[in-house]
C-alpha cells in the first residue's frame, strides 16, 4: 500500500522555528496510537484519503486504523521519524523496500479489510496506479507518508523530520522520491530539492504530483 505525502507546513531552521525545544527523533511501536492519532487529524481533508474512505463519518474513525498499520508495517525498515509530542511525523521506506510486498497483503489481509471495509477494492485499484507509476530503475528513499498534526501546522515540525532524514539520505549520496496530494505542497516540497517529474490521477479521483530529489 503507498500513501502521498502530505503536510501544511514549512521548512525552518532549527534556531527560527517555532518548534523551539522539540526534536526529531527514530519513533517505536511504543508510539504507534498517539502518532497514528495525529496523522489522522492531518489527513483527514487529504484528498487520497478522501478517495479511499468515500464517507466522512468512516473516514474520521478509519483513519488511526489505517496509519497504525502502515506504521507497523514501515517500522522494521527504520525510516520512521516523529517529533517529542508527535506533532509532526515521517514515514520513509529504504531503497527497495517502498512496495509492501504480496505476503504482506496477505498475511495483514485480516487488518486492511477490516479498515477499508466496503472500500478495499475501491482503494486497492488507487494503489494500483500509484505504485505502477513508482520509480522502478532507481534505488532511492520513499517519502510514504509525511504529516503535522493539524494544531502543529506550519510552525516547523515538518521541518525537523525532513531535515534529518535528508541528512541521512545525502550522506549516503541517495536521491529521494514522494507524491504530493496537493497542489499547493509543491513550493514546500521543492524547497527541500524535490522537483515535480508529472501527474497521475486515480481512477475517477484526484491528481498527484510525482516529485524526485536527485542524490547529493
Amino acid at each position: 500500500m503507498t500513501d502521498t505525502a502530505d503536510t501544511a507546513d514549512t521548512p525552518a531552521r532549527p534556531d527560527s522555528s517555532r518548534a523551539a525545544g522539540a526534536v526529531a527523533r527514530p519513533a517505536v511501536w511504543a508510539d504507534a496510537d498517539p502518532l497514528s492519532e495525529s496523522l489522522a487529524r492531518a489527513f483527514h481533508d487529504d484528498p487520497v484519503m478522501m478517495f479511499f474512505f468515500r464517507d466522512a463519518r468512516r473516514r474520521q474513525a478509519k483513519l488511526p486504523r489505517l496509519f497504525r498499520l502502515i506504521f507497523k508495517l514501515g517500522l522494521p525498515h527504520g525510516g520512521c521519524l516523529t517529533t517529542s509530542g508527535h506533532e509532526a511525523t515521517a514515514l520513509w521506506r529504504p531503497p527497495g523496500k517502498w512496495e509492501i510486498p504480496w505476503w504482506q497483503y496477505i498475511t495483514n489481509a485480516a487488518g486492511f479489510i477490516d479498515v477499508l471495509g466496503a472500500d478495499f477494492p475501491h482503494a486497492l485499484g488507487g494503489m494500483a496506479v500509484i505504485e505502477k507509476n513508482h520509480p522502478h530503475d532507481r534505488p532511492h528513499w520513499y517519502l510514504q507518508v509525511l504529516g503535522t498534526d493539524t494544531a502543529k501546522q506550519g510552525k516547523g515540525y515538518a521541518s525537523l523530520v525532513m531535515r534529518r532524514q535528508l541528512a541521512d539520505i545525502d550522506a549516503a549520496h541517495l536521491p529521494a522520491y514522494l507524491e504530493s496530494s496537493k497542489e499547493s505542497n509543491i513550493p514546500v516540497y521543492a524547497s527541500y530539492g524535490f522537483e515535480v517529474t508529472g501527474t497521475l490521477t486515480l481512477p475517477a479521483g484526484p491528481t498527484l504530483w510525482p516529485m524526485w530529489r536527485n542524490a547529493r
